[in-house]
């Protein structure tokens, strides 16, 4: 939550208020209207930075409220719903401008946020996937961090993600919602097609890499991901279980049906751009022998760092392994 933005004193009033799991949507949502009351009263005042940084912790709360929350999915779209009217509320105020777009696949309409810094010609782009139940809302502090090194940012809702899970669940084969995102790029003249990277957390770091074989790709950055969801299923916590389950339409006992699907087996030898895998020593959903995996069966250029005081995707070290992530990605698409 800190990583992603929140206030630490937001997060203690949140967990002083809450007894159980029930209320915890509650709690946020009632911080988040707090936030739109502060959006609103700075825009009647034209104090619009104000206003966009608000109307953004309103819809990053409202992510909150719903993330890993399947006591009631009607509350849950609901949030959903109002994280993403709120950060559209903010767009017009942020720097860069968050430009709310839709993207057309075969299943389904892709939600995303295409974010492009002002800089001297068209700048290269990093497409960012979330987690199983995460979304792009998600990614604001993480966004800032390619744009300061002139990147534009990609957020997207891929299928089973955000508001695109009421129209398309989970699907093992990301190449081909990832392709159409790289199809919608190609659209953008204000983007340098030619320069386009992938970055992915959790089950977006393994979407990433089953996305990356497409050939309009510069690099692709793999964070905390697995090689094989069969293979660490079984040691998951209950609440990624259900997170995943959730994101495929089904439930734990059922999603077990087609976990052999999700691997990334006789996938990465046909990547050939450069490939950053970052993963941390104390993963507790993804064990680091997954990202060994991955190294084995790579065969373009790679690049592997290992954080052992890490946590599932670095969460804990977002000041060392965000700059590692946002240069290396800078470098290549720079060539």
């Amino acid at each position: 939550m800190l990583a992603a933005g929140a206030d630490y004193s937001d997060v203690q009033r949140v967990l002083t208020q809450i007894h159980d799991m029930s209320q915890w949507p509650h709690a946020w949502l009632g911080l988040a209207h707090q936030y739109e009351c502060q959006a609103r009263e700075a825009v009647h005042d034209q104090n619009f930075t104000t206003a966009g940084e608000a109307f953004a912790r309103q819809a990053l709360y409202c992510h909150f409220g719903q993330f890993a929350y399947f006591g009631n999915t009607t509350l849950k779209r609901q949030l959903q719903a109002l994280q993403n009217q709120a950060y559209q509320n903010a767009a017009p105020y942020l720097s860069p401008l968050a430009n709310h777009v839709n993207i057309i696949s075969e299943q389904a309409v892709m939600h995303g946020v295409l974010r492009i810094p002002q800089t001297d010609s068209a700048p290269p782009c990093v497409i960012l996937i979330p987690g199983a139940d995460s979304t792009k809302e998600e990614f604001q502090t993480l966004e800032s961090v390619f744009h300061r090194r002139g990147l534009a940012t990609l957020s997207v809702d891929g299928p089973g993600q955000g508001l695109t899970h009421i129209d398309t669940k989970l699907r093992p084969d990301f190449e081909v919602p990832i392709s159409h995102v790289i199809d919608f790029l190609y659209t953008r003249s204000d983007i340098n097609t030619q320069k386009i990277g992938l970055w992915g957390r959790s089950f977006g770091a393994y979407a990433a890499l089953r996305g990356a074989i497409n050939k309009r790709l510069a690099a692709v950055i793999s964070i905390g991901g697995f090689f094989d969801l069969e293979a660490v299923w079984s040691r998951m916590p209950p609440s990624t279980q259900e997170s995943i389950a959730y994101a495929m339409g089904t439930t734990i006992n059922d999603a077990q049906a087609a976990l052999p699907q999700y691997t990334l087996k006789n996938h990465l030898k046909h990547i050939s751009c450069p490939v950053l895998i970052v993963h941390s020593g104390g993963d507790e959903v993804c064990p680091v022998s997954e990202s060994e995996r991955m190294l084995q069966d790579l065969n373009c250029p790679k690049t592997y760092r290992l954080f052992k005081d890490g946590n599932h995707v670095c969460d804990n070290l977002t000041h060392v392994v965000r700059p590692l992530m946002a240069d290396w990605m800078m470098n290549h698409l720079s060539k």
